[in-house]
């Protein structure tokens, strides 16, 4: 096989992943997992139970009516003590003071439900950027094992040629078998080329929910780059989802602590009751009676151990959301570094594989002259196979690096790619948080 013809099969190879009448794309593999991914389904549930935790805290403030009915006989050596009985009535309760109790639960409930509308965001963003990497790792590799396989090609047409200028008397066995030994690890390489195709497929079909077809392998994320690191750090600082759920628990946290510290104080109530009875017997009554019924709490042991175990939970929250911040500032750094080095990568990579298919040539033209081994064949071909996935990781990892720079900025969702989806929400509505969030530096503050 002359090297022209293999040089234009391995361009073809390269170039034939990125475009296809039938070839999904980035954007389609997204849209269908946003559609059908069970961790986002599972977030959106979180946050109707959330929406849920708001109408029974609410409920605390509204009256109880009941109603009960009982029938009987009692038997006593006093006859006007025995007989048939029965009753039938209705009771009414509601709490007229609860030390702001119930205003405080409320309050932590929808703190509650702002930390699951914020945690929904954040996992469609996990999952978007999941999704992103299986498509990007399919592509990549569909991409090496068509260079380990052109190789195996390569490696192939060498040994037949090595054996026929053998049986020609103008080469030697010892080229035979560097030929033989050549064509054995490049097989090897390709097989293990195919075994880590097949597990990004699988990969694949567990984050977007179906095998992965034709692909594309087209990206577009340059409008969605920060133009600095000062950006990225600013934009994830003030509205990055996980940095805003955390901020909410802290609230909840401190609005339960002050709910436990309510608990603790006087209650007043209103009681009601009407009934009848006395059918069985002959002579029907009724009955009706009012009462307020006020507690003050003099002595309760559980309170101090219950204030102390809400006040913990309260630092417990602050901490998380510290740690939280760190991750993602750790994250935009990690991913504006990758995104830099990778582009570097890329130029250089881009031009090794220019010099060494020069070098490939010149190495066959010289082998067709005498001047060059079998095995100087082998090794330029090598080459030029260890180059261009050299540049195709790098490409890859750039794709990689910078959607999950746009993901720790808090801006890689449905919403923000622009993907053709119908967005979702839990409420029939937009999403929008029961109270608005402070500023995480502000809800993370001195505690009680």
């Amino acid at each position: 096989m002359k090297f022209n013809q293999v040089l234009s099969v391995s361009v073809i190879a390269l170039m034939s992943m990125v475009s296809g009448a039938q070839a999904e794309s980035l954007t389609s593999a997204m849209a269908y997992a946003y559609e059908n991914n069970p961790d986002i389904a599972s977030s959106f549930l979180s946050v109707r139970a959330a929406r849920q935790g708001i109408i029974a805290a609410e409920g605390a403030a509204l009256p109880t009516i009941g109603a009960e009915a009982s029938i009987g006989n009692t038997w006593s050596n006093i006859p006007s003590r025995g007989g048939p009985s029965d009753t039938v009535g209705l009771s009414y309760s509601q709490t007229l003071f609860d030390n702001h109790a119930t205003s405080a639960a409320i309050s932590g409930a929808e703190a509650q439900y702002d930390a699951a509308v914020y945690g929904a965001k954040n996992a469609e963003q996990n999952v978007l950027l999941s999704v992103i990497q299986a498509y990007v790792n399919v592509v990549t590799n569909r991409r090496i094992v068509q260079i380990r396989e052109e190789s195996v090609g390569f490696v192939r047409a060498q040994v037949g040629s090595a054996r026929d200028r053998l049986e020609l008397g103008e080469g030697t066995q010892l080229e035979v078998s560097q030929a033989e030994a050549s064509l054995a690890q490049s097989t090897a390489s390709y097989q293990g080329a195919i075994n880590n195709l097949r597990i990004s497929e699988a990969n694949y079909q567990r984050w977007v929910g179906r095998a992965p077809g034709s692909l594309s392998g087209g990206y577009n994320f340059s409008s969605l780059l920060p133009s600095s690191l000062d950006a990225a750090l600013g934009r994830a600082n003030s509205g990055h989802p996980a940095l805003l759920a955390s901020a909410a628990q802290l609230r909840a946290a401190q609005f339960g602590y002050e709910e436990t510290l309510a608990s603790f104080g006087p209650n007043l109530s209103i009681n009601g009751q009407v009934g009848a009875g006395g059918w069985t017997g002959g002579t029907v009554a009724t009955e009706a009676s009012v009462s307020l019924r006020l507690s003050v709490p003099i002595f309760v042991p559980s309170r101090t151990p219950s204030v102390e175990q809400a006040n913990i939970g309260q630092i417990q929250s602050q901490l998380e959301g510290f740690a939280t911040r760190d991750q993602i500032v750790e994250a935009v750094r990690q991913g504006w570094a990758g995104v830099q080095a990778a582009t570097a990568q890329i130029e250089a990579a881009t031009a090794a594989v220019a010099a060494s298919r020069l070098a490939l040539q010149a190495t066959v033209d010289q082998n067709e002259l005498g001047q060059a081994t079998t095995l100087d064949v082998l090794d330029a071909r090598s080459s030029v196979a260890s180059v261009e996935e050299t540049l195709i990781s790098a490409q890859s990892q750039r794709t990689i690096a910078a959607y999950s720079l746009i993901a720790a900025m808090g801006t890689l969702s449905a919403q923000h790619l622009g993907l053709p989806v119908q967005q979702r929400n839990v409420e029939g509505t937009v999403i929008v948080p029961a109270v608005a969030p402070a500023a995480p530096a502000d809800a993370w503050g001195n505690l009680r």
